[in-house]
């Protein structure tokens, strides 16, 4: 927005424009982050758990879930609010290389929260 001040019938000279600032623009927080970089192997019939948790994050993690792909049978995944984090637990029940993409977002404030996509893979053996 541009306020601009001007008299023609006084004779004064037109005022140029001042830009307004905009409070809400900030700096471009750092990317999020998360960790493990990867996954452990599991073991078929064995117990299996991990936490992945989110780091430089500005807000609170909204949510996080598994965007595409599916855990082997027996796996489940599980958003932990409290902690901005998520947990893969149980026991596989199939061997195999399971390939899986989470995604996260977190809540903006006055502007789009910070969001993050990460491919996995969890290889179970027998």
């Amino acid at each position: 927005m541009v306020s601009v001040a001007c008299s023609s019938l006084t004779g004064a000279p037109i005022a140029t424009p001042t830009p307004e600032t905009n409070p809400y623009i900030g700096t471009v927080p750092d990317p999020l982050v998360i960790e493990p970089a990867s996954l452990p192997e599991a073991q078929a019939g064995a117990m299996y758990e991990i936490e992945i948790h989110i780091t430089q994050n500005v807000t609170p993690v909204g949510d996080m879930w598994i965007k595409e792909g599916a855990l082997p049978a027996g796996l489940e995944f599980v958003f932990l609010k409290d902690k901005d984090a998520a947990k893969i637990s149980g026991v596989p029940q199939e061997a195999g290389t399971f390939d899986i993409t989470i995604y996260a977002w977190c809540f903006g404030t006055m502007v789009s929260g910070q969001t993050l996509e990460k491919e996995y893979q969890i290889v179970v053996n027998k």
